[in-house]
């Protein structure tokens, strides 16, 4: 399929009435030729691997559906703007200054995100353009098809009935306040203290428990989620703790392990902490300073040694005051605080999540349907109060009950249209933190270019202290941990 789509690509180029810089002007012009160049585009935006195409000039002319998800882009927002504004991408910019590929220089498996191939498109001896391919190395389909998949969330697992099941690649979005929240996830996974995930119902914690210990030292051990709030408090206790053989009537002769005995060595995951009833958090709080625990019905303690992450979407400390929650088990399971912003509060987000979970549930659903511009806008104006469930579920549902190729905001829910139309009436999706957040990044990362990564000399360019550009750079995700890292960065 990519060596077709490639050479359809060559032959829309080689048969173009326009040369070099008319195709800057008009990008779409190279999709917009016969009726086959639409099915291609079809097929192409269904390809697991990322296409990007560039004309000789340096100048963005296609990305596919999978590029933009894999490189956190909008569909269609870069089209005919120069390839500098996705990156500095050294390779491809020598390749058309001087018609030849450099070697690539080694970066560790470790640290690649994507794998990369170049493809330069030669007609008569002259360099016509140049087409990425892009493949995510976690989902890189291998003879064994679950091969990187294991690897990306740690193969060899302790207990594979309970493996993390999602990394920090699946958290949708570039908005400064979940570029925050993901960093601060990773430093947490990098040690062994308690974290405490708050946030509205539907905004991702889970997501965010499963991220954390896929990307800790524990990620070959298991991980075992709890839901506090589905367990009957007459059973909890068993659950967590395990039983001893004959502990009550019913129970297994063999006895039971408890939640905490699976997730030894690895990671528990107290989901709707705010639920546990007050007689079991101080069970829960000794277990959690002794590292023992002793099984209902039992005699003997045993040791337990686990990672743990809580999350709630309650006001812990409302309820510490009404007396519904210990404070000192707040203290122990509050080390990190980890925030996940609302949807409401990173609408920058919602091209991105809709362009993902639209392909996802099109490939899962077996349905074909596209969403006009109108439409999107007007999912961008709603407010989205069950925040990423709710999206998805409308996701879902606009591609069951379509019954035309392309979604009108008419087709949306009522509810939706009624809100989001209103919206965009009254406020127009000018964010003003959104552009002033992404013109600060920008800024941030042409001087760190400039400065070829050195950070000093790149606070001293936009006037700020090293620390005040440290935080800065945390804030927007722009730290690898190496200071020649940012210069050599390419989308690998």
């Amino acid at each position: 399929m990519v060596e077709h789509a490639l050479d359809w690509v060559g032959g829309q180029w080689k048969n173009s009435e326009v040369e070099g810089v008319s195709w800057e002007a008009s990008p779409a012009r190279l999709w917009g030729g016969p009726e086959i160049g639409g099915v291609l585009q079809q097929a192409m935006d269904a390809l697991d691997l990322g296409l990007l195409v560039l004309a000789p000039t340096g100048r963005i002319v296609y990305y596919n559906r999978t590029y933009a998800r894999l490189r956190g882009l909008a569909p269609g927002a870069l089209l005919g703007h120069p390839v500098e504004a996705l990156d500095r991408r050294r390779r491809v910019r020598e390749l058309l200054r001087t018609g030849s590929l450099p070697p690539e220089r080694g970066i560790p498996d470790e640290r690649r995100i994507h794998q990369e191939t170049i493809v330069p498109l030669w007609e008569g001896g002259r360099l016509r353009g140049v087409v990425v391919v892009v493949s995510p190395l976690q989902t890189r389909v291998e003879s064994n098809g679950e091969e990187t998949r294991r690897r990306a969330l740690g193969s060899g697992s302790h207990d594979s009935a309970w493996p993390a099941r999602y990394t920090f690649a699946d958290i949708i979005g570039h908005s400064p306040a979940l570029v925050q929240a993901r960093e601060l996830a990773r430093q947490a996974a990098q040690g062994g203290s308690s974290v405490l995930v708050v946030g509205e119902s539907g905004t991702g914690k889970e997501l965010f428990a499963h991220a954390i210990h896929a990307a800790s030292p524990r990620h070959r051990r298991p991980f075992v989620p709890v839901d506090c709030s589905a367990i009957p408090r007459e059973l909890l206790e068993s659950e967590l703790f395990g039983y001893a053989p004959g502990a009550f009537t019913g129970a297994s002769r063999e006895g039971k392990a408890g939640k905490f005995e699976l997730a030894n060595g690895g990671t528990i995951f107290l989901d709707e902490i705010g639920e546990m009833p007050l007689e079991m958090q101080a069970k829960l709080l000794r277990v959690l300073q002794e590292r023992q625990l002793i099984r209902v019905g039992g005699v003997s303690p045993q040791s337990v040694t686990c990672s743990v992450i809580a999350a709630t979407n309650r006001d812990l400390e409302t309820l510490v005051a009404q007396g519904r929650f210990r404070r000192d088990l707040l203290y122990r399971l509050d080390v990190i605080r980890l925030e996940v912003p609302a949807l409401r509060e990173r609408p920058e987000d919602i091209p991105l999540l809709v362009g993902h979970y639209w392909d996802h549930k099109s490939r899962e659903l077996g349905r074909v349907a596209q969403l006009s511009a109108e439409a999107l806008r007007v999912l961008e104006g709603y407010t989205w109060p069950g925040n990423v469930r709710e999206l998805v579920n409308v996701v879902e549902r606009l591609l069951v009950g379509s019954t035309k190729p392309v979604i009108e905001p008419t087709d949306l829910p009522a509810p939706i249209q009624t809100e989001g139309a209103g919206r965009l009436r009254r406020f127009p999706l000018f964010h003003l933190g959104t552009v002033v957040a992404e013109a600060e990044r920008r800024t941030l990362e042409r001087a760190l270019r400039q400065a070829q990564g050195n950070r000093n000399k790149a606070a001293q360019l936009v006037g700020l202290s090293r620390a005040s550009f440290y935080r800065k750079l945390k804030a927007y995700g722009l730290l690898q941990g190496d200071r020649e890292m940012f210069a050599l960065r390419a989308p690998l």
